[in-house]
């Protein structure tokens, strides 16, 4: 994390916190004289609710206030962009499966890749459903990367 990235998070972790948002990554992106701070958030708890507008809108007025003294890009204007992870985000924390629990995931462990419908993300591992309704439980340690498959009508 660049030290932009690290004051960032320092000042809106707590604020974002005290109002059920967590922060899931901090970007300072400086190209040619173009500069951004990209903040990803999510809702805290184990909630399956997506980030909502009016989520993102209060975030983004939390993070304004919290970030505007600080000295960023050696003081030179940026833009500030808050946005939700995205249906598409890699499932890389426990929360992050229960948040997801009915979807339809593929998982690729060291045994290969999976396809199934999450039906369960305890703290140690998920339990995924596959077309033939045979369940398969994968622990968290042997997740190399897992991700919602999307359906497109």
């Amino acid at each position: 994390m660049s030290a932009d990235e690290d004051r960032v998070t320092e000042a809106i972790e707590g604020p974002l916190g005290a109002h059920g948002i967590l922060v899931e990554e901090v970007r300072a992106l400086a190209a040619g004289s173009h500069r951004t701070v990209r903040v990803v958030i999510d809702l805290a708890g184990d909630t399956a609710e997506p980030v909502s507008l009016e989520t993102i809108a209060e975030a983004t007025r939390i993070v304004g206030e919290a970030t505007d003294d600080l000295p960023l890009f050696n003081d030179r204007p940026y833009t500030l962009e808050v946005t939700s992870p995205g249906a598409d985000r890699p499932l890389t924390q426990p929360r992050h499966f229960a948040r997801v629990k009915g979807r339809t995931l593929a998982v690729r462990t060291a045994a290969g890749k999976r396809t199934g419908e999450l039906v369960a993300a305890t703290g140690d591992h998920i339990v995924l459903r596959d077309g033939d309704g045979a369940l398969a439980e994968l622990p968290y340690r042997d997740i190399e990367s897992a991700q919602v498959q999307l359906r497109f009508r």
